[in-house]
């Protein structure tokens, strides 16, 4: 894979088209079985250009994702439980890095990124509702880190995929009220459930 050249205007607008017709693609096919021909011929890019930056479609997938995720990392160390700046930080990221989004969280994306996701979001989470509530067995911190990060990760794929999607700053303003109005006062008052039913 060739970088070097990012910074050329050139340069850019061919991986912007290798991009746009990227998400064309995935709408139609699997992602894994998306070639390198029929993208340049979508792109209208030649092949050999399309070799000079990647070794194969992977790699070009692999280049986007590992720049999202140094930002989504960066952007999950600003959390807190008490900031609500932090949730459209997390929103506001996904929406900077929408052609990635489109593509791998699709219909047709790649689930690997999307576990890839939530496991980046549970380290975090994991880490806040500990310090938040200390008390709380790890069993009912399992069960909420699952609840909270399946709810918050699917709520995040739907709006991606919606085309007439609401503004960033709308979908973390819901977000915002369902966390810190709904869930964190009830974390902040956790008493252990009573009784533990057995498995049969």
């Amino acid at each position: 894979m060739n970088t070097s050249g990012d910074n050329n205007r050139s340069v850019r607008n061919t991986k912007r088209r290798l991009r746009e017709s990227l998400m064309k693609l995935v709408l139609r096919k699997q992602l894994g079985a998306i070639t390198v021909k029929e993208l340049t011929t979508d792109a209208d890019v030649n092949r050999s250009t399309f070799y000079f930056h990647y070794q194969d479609v992977k790699a070009m997938i692999k280049e986007m994702e590992d720049m999202f995720f140094k930002d989504f990392s960066s952007a999950l160390s600003a959390i807190d439980q008490k900031s609500h700046d932090s949730i459209t930080i997390l929103v506001k990221c996904l929406e900077s890095h929408m052609d990635l989004c489109k593509i791998v969280l699709g219909e047709n994306g790649d689930i690997e990124f999307l576990e890839q996701m939530k496991t980046i979001i549970d380290q975090k989470c994991s880490r806040i509702w500990k310090e938040a509530v200390p008390d709380m067995k790890d069993d009912d911190l399992k069960i909420l880190d699952s609840f909270l990060i399946g709810g918050v990760v699917s709520t995040l794929q739907n709006w991606v995929r919606d085309s007439s999607r609401q503004s960033a700053e709308s979908l973390a303003a819901v977000l915002n009220r369902l966390i810190f109005d709904g869930i964190c006062p009830v974390v902040a008052t956790w008493q252990p459930v009573a009784g533990k039913q057995e498995s049969i």
